[in-house]
């Protein structure tokens, strides 16, 4: 299992701020956050997971670090801002991702006919 775990996150995403490894849920949530902004921008096929890294923000709240192929897709569509929610409770995780920018939608238009 290691192995995948260093696969699928960063070592700042495994460790909390006092160096001792974050628990398995908040792990999952980590990954869940990936999951969840793989969607949110439409990223084609597989996604390097290193290159989306999970950090807090100054404020502490959860964040994105982009880098590499998704930085470059991000910004292809014209992505300006990521918002990242992550709650997580015993078995349950739940992540928003919004992405926000200036160019066409991801989503399908809605047809109200």
């Amino acid at each position: 299992m290691p192995e995948l775990l260093d696969r699928l996150l960063t070592p700042a995403e495994q460790l909390k701020r006092n160096g001792k490894r974050r628990t398995d849920a908040s792990l999952a949530a980590r990954f869940s956050a990936k999951e969840a902004l793989k969607k949110a921008i439409g990223f084609p096929g597989w996604l390097p997971w290193q290159s989306a890294e999970v950090v807090p923000a100054r404020s502490g709240a959860p964040s994105f670090r982009l880098r590499g192929l998704v930085l470059e897709h991000f910004r292809a569509i014209g992505g300006t801002n990521l918002h990242l929610s992550i709650t997580h409770d015993a078995d349950v995780t739940v992540t928003f991702v919004i992405a926000e920018g200036e160019g066409p939608s991801l989503s399908p238009g809605i047809d109200w006919d």
